[in-house]
């Protein structure tokens, strides 16, 4: 009899340590999970304020740009990168560019020589990119207020028979990703045009001051060599030295042998 309770008390023992086990297995586990949660919400929040104080570095040194004029370059303070800085688990770094170095998407739909030289520079950079050019009729539709389809366009009917409640934005671009879904285009052609376009209101021009050489040999008159030697001219200039000289959309560098183009 008392064999049988101790085996009884025995085999008792065996599950209430095993019991014990699974419980501190279980306890272990979410406090590793919970570890993981704090470690994950403080790597976030560390981002998040990393994040604001970055645009407040960029907000800093725009205000402080356009106290000195409207005039962008690649000589001023906002140009130079803020280079990286080590910081817990890695480092930090930024840099400010000028859109209106890149083509402007929303040109498209200007009226008249503006518009139509603006189409010829953004045919050029889609033919160069191995983007049907004739995406851009699409992008003038999807752009403009009214239901005229162009040749190689497509208006509200056209996205609607695709797509249940699909439209044309009948608004200008806010973000170049919206090119992807104009017809025609794709999320793989607006990759490959992205480095050099931009969505920025209507009418806004090119700033030959910040552009690559890319964008600038898409503007008639200028070759690779001509490309070149603005962007050395330009790798000189230092403020107070750059001054822009206007006559209608004339803008040129300062030097003793001025480069002359038209951007806008």
């Amino acid at each position: 009899m008392n064999g049988r309770c101790s085996g009884a008390a025995l085999i008792l023992a065996m599950l209430i340590a095993a019991l014990a086990a699974t419980v501190a297995v279980a306890l272990a586990g979410d406090q590793q999970r919970w570890f993981a949660d704090v470690s994950n919400r403080r790597d976030q929040v560390q981002a998040q304020s990393l994040a604001l104080a970055g645009v407040q570095w960029a907000r800093q040194i725009l205000q402080e740009d356009a106290a000195h004029g409207t005039l962008d370059f690649l000589g001023e303070p906002w140009s130079y990168p803020l280079p990286p800085t080590p910081i817990a688990n890695g480092s930090i770094e930024g840099s400010i560019e000028d859109a209106q170095g890149r083509l402007n998407l929303n040109n498209v739909s200007l009226d008249g020589t503006a518009g139509a030289a603006e189409r010829m520079r953004l045919a050029q950079l889609f033919a160069a990119k191995g983007v049907d050019a004739r995406v851009l009729d699409a992008l003038a539709d999807w752009i403009d207020t009214d239901s005229t389809t162009r040749s190689n366009g497509a208006e509200d009917d056209w996205y609607s028979q695709r797509s249940a409640n699909a439209l044309a934005a009948n608004a200008p671009l806010l973000r170049t990703a919206e090119l992807a879904l104009v017809r025609g285009a794709s999320p793989e052609a607006w990759a490959a045009l992205d480095p050099d376009i931009a969505a920025l209101p209507e009418g806004t021009p090119l700033n030959i001051n910040t552009a690559n050489a890319t964008t600038l040999q898409l503007i008639p008159g200028i070759d690779q060599n001509v490309a070149q030697a603005i962007i050395s001219a330009r790798a000189g200039m230092k403020l107070p030295e750059a001054v822009r000289a206007r006559e209608g959309s004339k803008y040129f560098f300062p030097s003793t042998d001025p480069i002359w183009c038209f951007f806008g």
